[in-house]
């Protein structure tokens, strides 16, 4: 049973953006145009020669290091808890976000992440190595 959700959890919201851009696209409604006359992507990526390299090789670090700090979360305290602990940490620290806003908006994730993947679509998120080590596991 819970194998045939996985389909629709992903179906349903790429079926509605999919509408969303035909109704677009009939409507006429163009991309932007940049400033800088480069064509217009899908992404806010663009390659530019603004920024140095070692900038860019210290920012790709950083991101890779916060990916990697997400896995280790997950494997040691699992989903439920590193999903609020990583967006927390990566809004204050690495965004420089008020207290306020890191702690108003990981509550607001965190419930929409237990309200759809744990209560509606019931899925099994395996629990972290550290917490049955410590006798701390539900």
């Amino acid at each position: 049973m819970q194998a045939r959700l996985y389909p629709w959890a992903i179906g349903i919201p790429m079926l509605i953006l999919a509408a969303i851009q035909v109704i677009l696209d009939f409507k006429g409604v163009k991309a932007k145009q940049s400033t800088d006359g480069a064509p217009p992507t899908p992404m806010d990526f663009q390659f530019t020669q603004e920024v140095e390299p070692a900038i860019a090789k210290k920012r790709a670090i950083t991101m890779f290091a916060w990916l990697f700090g997400f896995f280790v979360a997950v494997l040691l305290v699992g989903f439920s808890i590193a999903i609020p602990l990583m967006m927390f940490t990566y809004m204050k620290f690495q965004g420089k976000e008020s207290w306020v806003l890191s702690l108003v908006l990981t509550v607001i994730a965190f419930i929409f992440y237990y309200a759809l993947f744990v209560r509606v679509l019931n899925l099994p998120f395996p629990e972290g190595l550290l917490l049955p080590w410590l006798g701390l596991n539900a």
